[in-house]
């Protein structure tokens, strides 16, 4: 009776231990219901990017325990691949809305030769607070000698994703990039959504994914993280609803970073330091003078750069190869005590109307004949007369 006792508390210790273990790991932030080792394992077994979007939104596989419209169910990750020569960002994606859409994460895929690869995995900031990286790693052990005795130390080497068949086939030379055909109202016919369910619950659930994967601050594949950075997703509508989420977040994150550096980590957005010489001593700060009621307005003088093009033609002076000029400018100056004269008004003279000419219609006129001039006679020719012989008479 007192063993069952024992291994009874034992059990309950343990328990409450793991409890507080899944409460401290907790992070407030909606990052928590989606966890990036459990989504990477689904890609490492799926055969191509339409299983894998199905192999996410399926409960059976319980990674997805995300609501990030707070409906009571589980929202749809459709799958999106962003293409550039070798480089790949598969984008992890939820519509909010009808105008919105909310980034998860991204799968970054580079090429490193030609039977090389490698991945990593990047959280989205409003989902997870901060910008998460996650990649795979292989823990081998090698044996260092060190005199007399032999030691052996892990050593983490990347792990080449070539041959995993979703990036052989995302490397295919005959492959179109993926994007998923559903969007906010329109989902396949095989898709129910279900319940989330709390997060300890969930934490138990992804323990099993746990363990191949290392969280590193560094990118490996920076190309592809510029493609995720220039075609990411976020959303208005869930930044807003998980606003204090976030800035909790990251109040305990500067707190940790503060205490675990000595006081000597981030400083918080809005919060200024003094400013402190060589020797660490405060400088101090020279006093403000106040402006008085009526200043005395100097004239001050400043040189203002204005450039000149080559052959410009400046004040009746051709320079050539003139980078610029400088010009004094003097504001205009204002004497308070003299009154101001009345400007005199000058009245326009007025202008007498002439009246106005009277146009009459112009009169007709009969056109005169033209005379026909009569044609000029010609000379007369003197021409000589040819009498008969027998005196111009008849012939008897």
């Amino acid at each position: 009776m007192k063993r069952l006792v024992y291994l009874g508390l034992i059990m309950l210790a343990g328990s409450t231990f793991n409890t507080f273990a899944q409460e401290s790991d907790s992070t407030g932030m909606p990052g928590d219901n989606f966890d990036l080792q459990g989504a990477l394992n689904l890609f490492k077994e799926s055969k191509n990017l339409e299983d894998f979007e199905k192999k996410l939104n399926s409960e059976s596989s319980h990674v997805n325990n995300l609501d990030l419209n707070g409906d009571n169910k589980i929202d749809y990750i459709r799958v999106i691949d962003k293409k550039e020569g070798n480089s790949h960002a598969i984008l992890l994606q939820i519509p909010v809305n009808k105008k919105e859409s909310q980034d998860i994460a991204a799968i970054a895929i580079e090429k490193k030769s030609d039977k090389e690869a490698q991945l990593q995995i990047i959280g989205n900031e409003s989902i997870y607070g901060e910008e998460t990286i996650m990649e795979p790693i292989d823990e081998k052990e090698i044996k260092k000698s060190s005199g007399p005795a032999t030691l052996s130390a892990p050593v983490i080497v990347f792990v080449n994703v070539w041959y995993w068949p979703c990036v052989q086939y995302i490397y295919d030379p005959f492959y179109d990039p993926w994007y998923s055909p559903y969007y906010w109202g329109y989902y396949p016919s095989w898709w129910n959504p279900w319940p989330p369910v709390y997060y300890h619950v969930y934490y138990q659930r992804m323990y099993y994914y746990h363990g191949w994967c290392q969280y590193t601050p560094y990118y490996h594949v920076p190309h592809a993280r510029a493609i995720y950075a220039s075609n990411h997703s976020n959303s208005n509508t869930v930044r807003k609803r998980y606003e204090s989420q976030r800035a909790a977040y990251r109040g305990r994150s500067s707190y940790n970073n503060e205490s675990a550096n000595g006081s000597k980590g981030r400083v918080e957005t809005g919060k200024t330091q003094p400013a402190t010489g060589r020797a660490g001593t405060e400088l101090k700060k020279e006093p403000v003078r106040p402006a008085t009621a009526n200043p005395q307005r100097q004239t001050t003088k400043r040189e203002v750069p204005r450039p000149i093009r080559e052959g410009e033609n400046n004040r009746g002076t051709i320079r050539e190869n003139n980078k610029g000029n400088t010009r004094t400018v003097e504001p205009a100056r204002r004497n308070p005590t003299t009154t101001p004269q009345p400007r005199p008004v000058e009245r326009p003279q007025r202008i007498e109307r002439q009246p106005r000419p009277v146009e009459r219609s112009p009169q007709r006129v009969n056109p005169q004949p033209q005379r026909q001039t009569q044609p000029a006679r010609q000379a007369p020719v003197n021409r000589p007369v040819v009498r008969p012989g027998n005196g111009g008479g008849r012939g008897r």
